[in-house]
């Protein structure tokens, strides 16, 4: 960069030390997947202002203690310089983004933001980006937020999310590459680690693009990797990179799966865990192990995986035609698996899934006690009766969890039914949840919660459908009339405790 450009540290060290920071004045979005690791740049991007002594912003869509608690446990206390005021937190209710958009003067908005900001401000940053930048193509809202954000003598950081493993601003939003100084292009790689692009909208002749690989560690943020290990197939002697063990463990495309997994590897095919770990002690030379399972097989997926890890260097892939929640994918990478592909599967992609994984190598398994297991098996209440709580629990449950980065994310239902008593609904609840793995139900009059740990809205629709029925064994009523309306925290976590305090019977 010419040296006549003030510039402001990311806070992200390996960044700033290989590019030198960012312009100051500037207006960036950090463009990534959805994940925790935008947010994490964003509150590095704050923690490294407000250390300096600078004035900070950082506009959001949560509540002030969750995002301080959040920040907290990635390794950024923010606490000192909120109650100062060094740093201000601007948090707009969970209806703001749609508000805006119909809002036919989204100038309103920004005037807003002018009025409560303060003076002098160094740095500001604006997580989740979609609150204003939602809608594709240029909106007369995402046009006139960027018009002020240029205005700013702060540099100004917004989070952008894309979908899956997309690594550029989608064709919708090529208008945001001319309205803003740069875009930094997280993307996550196949070893687990980060690597982040700077894209500069005017790139000088003399300046060429940097990609830095980052390690994304709780406690940390984003930092230099602690190491890089080489685990690549040619590294490796015993294994042959065309050699794959197919673990079918049923499912609608089962059949399928068998019959192109065959014509793109040398595959062996086995139905059984017990099947697959005799072909492992075999001595056979595969360089992956794909396990393949329905919803319902989950657990013994699990097993497999486990089982097999510690006798053979195969990269392990997971894969499910079924939306699975993100506690069992979870459970399937601390297993050992090097990757996990659900919902809708592509056969193209998990080829190339397959063959990334087998190249890089099997990664170690994370020792339980030091990873996110851990955490897992704390949810688990005892004396909770099968997940059964009380409302105060559950309250307790969803203000412990909100204040955790790895369980803020969970659904809650709000279940009213008619046809059948208080008892009966809880207990039609319970036989449905997996409470070993943090899922709880409070009852109160007609009325209940359930709280479903790691799932989001678009995986629900199994578990709705029986629900329903095991409502409609129970109900001797031919018209159960069972309602559930779906909650996603942390986004509805309002309308959520209005739901659990009526749950509890408060008065309204």
């Amino acid at each position: 960069m010419s040296g006549d450009i003030a510039l402001t540290t990311s806070g992200i060290t390996p960044f700033d030390e290989r590019v030198g920071g960012l312009e100051h004045g500037g207006t960036y979005l950090v463009v990534g997947a959805p994940g925790p690791e935008k947010m994490v740049a964003a509150l590095q991007f704050v923690h490294e202002g407000v250390r300096a002594g600078e004035h900070c912003l950082f506009v959001t869509n949560v509540d002030i203690d969750g995002l301080l608690g959040v920040a907290a446990a990635w390794g950024f206390d923010l606490w000192e310089a909120w109650e100062t005021g060094l740093l201000r937190i601007v948090g707009f209710r969970d209806d703001f983004e749609l508000r805006a958009i119909r809002s036919i003067a989204p100038e309103e908005v920004v005037e807003e933001l002018d009025s409560i900001k303060g003076l002098d401000l160094s740095r500001i940053a604006v997580d989740p980006g979609a609150m204003f930048l939602t809608g594709g193509a240029k909106t007369l809202l995402g046009s006139t937020f960027l018009a002020w954000a240029r205005r700013q003598d702060a540099t100004v950081l917004t989070t952008f999310s894309v979908d899956g493993g997309a690594t550029s601003l989608p064709s919708s939003a090529d208008w945001l590459i001319h309205a803003t100084t740069g875009r930094l292009l997280l993307e996550k790689r196949n070893d687990g680690l980060y690597q982040v692009t700077l894209n500069k909208s005017l790139p000088g002749a003399d300046e060429r693009e940097e990609t830095v690989s980052l390690q994304l560690k709780p406690g940390a943020g984003l930092i230099q990797p602690e190491s890089y290990p080489s685990r690549r197939g040619v590294d490796r002697g015993g294994i042959d990179e065309n050699r794959l063990l197919l673990v079918s463990l049923g499912g609608q495309h089962a059949s399928d799966l068998e019959a192109w997994a065959t014509r793109a590897f040398e595959a062996d095919v086995v139905s059984e865990p017990f099947e697959a770990v005799s072909k492992v002690q075999a001595g056979e030379r595969y360089g992956g192990v794909l396990i393949h399972s329905p919803r319902e097989r989950i657990r013994e997926a699990v097993q497999a995986c486990r089982a097999v890890r510690p006798l053979t260097q195969a990269a392990i892939v997971f894969a499910s035609d079924d939306a699975v929640r993100s506690t069992d994918r979870i459970q399937i990478l601390e297993a050992g698996a090097d990757d996990c592909l659900t919902g809708g599967l592509d056969f193209r992609e998990l080829g190339l899934r397959i063959k990334q994984s087998i190249a890089t190598g099997a990664k170690p398994v994370i020792d339980e006690g030091e990873g996110e297991s851990a955490e897992i098996l704390s949810l688990t209440l005892e004396g909770s009766n099968e997940g059964r709580v009380t409302p105060d629990t559950f309250i307790a449950e969803i203000e412990r969890r909100g204040a955790s980065p790895n369980h803020a994310f969970f659904c809650v239902l709000d279940v009213t039914s008619s046809a059948l008593a208080s008892d009966d609904l809880e207990d039609a609840l319970a036989a449905q949840i997996r409470h070993e793995e943090g899922d709880i139900v409070a009852a109160g009059d007609q009325r209940a919660a359930v709280l479903l740990q790691g799932a989001r809205e678009g995986q629900l629709a199994p578990f709705l459908d029986r629900l329903r029925s095991r409502v409609d064994e129970r109900a001797t009523d031919n018209d159960a009339r069972l309602g559930i309306k779906v909650l996603s925290h942390p986004a509805d976590a309002d309308r959520i405790m209005e739901i659990l305090r009526t749950v509890r019977g408060d008065a309204a």
